[in-house]
């Protein structure tokens, strides 16, 4: 895992760990970039729909000829991820049939800028840019130890029912521990009392 201070390059030891997916156009949430100059038209979405902090997200892009609807095939791609104050690069990605992935730790909420060149040989083909949105997230606490984002309604059943268990077991388990203590503090007496 890599955490951002400033820039941050994946080392060459980490460039083959990419993963590649083909994007269903029909998506909603896909996310286009259209170059009519270049001719290209690069598709973008993420995995999960709600990112999570500190947990992986998945980016994937799909990078189209304008024109013939075809993948563009054998270019480098680099990706950029940067909120306005952080930044993260991936770089000297090869992509042999026109779709290819990185995955991602957003650190903390807010929108989140992905930019990504395409280049082909010494020239860049064309720059793409999109926007991740990290929903904010709670801290946990004591009766919410796995908090859900705010984005997530409230009328979640699995949530609801975690919370009515922590709030109900744990006095529950605090009395059995104290009556266990007491007990056991009154057979220590009548054990002195007999013994003397």
């Amino acid at each position: 895992m890599y955490f951002l201070t400033s820039t941050t390059t994946i080392p060459s030891s980490l460039q083959n760990y990419y993963a590649y997916a083909h994007l269903s156009i029909d998506d909603n949430r896909t996310q286009q970039w259209i170059s009519q100059r270049d001719g290209i038209k690069i598709l973008f979405t993420y995995e999960p729909e709600k990112p999570i902090i500190d947990t992986f997200t998945e980016l994937k892009f799909s990078v189209l000829n304008l024109t013939s609807s075809e993948h563009l095939k054998d270019f480098m791609a680099r990706v950029v991820v940067t909120n306005g104050q952080r930044l993260f690069k991936f770089e000297n990605i090869t992509v042999a049939d026109g779709d290819f992935s990185v995955k991602y730790i957003f650190p903390d909420d807010g929108t989140h800028q992905v930019i990504t060149r395409i280049s082909k040989e010494t020239s860049v083909l064309t720059l793409a840019t999109f926007n991740v949105l990290v929903p904010h997230q709670s801290s946990p606490s004591i009766l919410n130890p796995f908090p859900a984002s705010s984005t997530v309604g409230s009328d979640d059943s699995g949530v609801l029912i975690s919370r009515i268990i922590v709030v109900i077991m744990l006095p529950v388990a605090i009395t059995v521990v104290l009556v266990f203590m007491l007990r056991r503090g009154r057979r220590s007496k009548r054990k002195r009392k007999d013994n003397a």
